[in-house]
């Protein structure tokens, strides 16, 4: 939750649909900066 509110403090939107969508668009971008800093590992025998 801390990183998403690094996104902004307050949700610029006053319709209840529209601020879901908002919060899923914060996800979606906070996830794609995580996958992009995950180091891939690979098992090697």
């Amino acid at each position: 939750m801390h990183c998403i509110k690094l996104m902004g403090d307050k949700l610029s939107v006053r319709n209840f649909q529209n601020q879901v969508n908002d919060i899923h668009a914060r996800i979606t971008v906070l996830n794609k900066l995580t996958e992009l800093g995950r180091a891939h590992t690979q098992v090697v025998t």
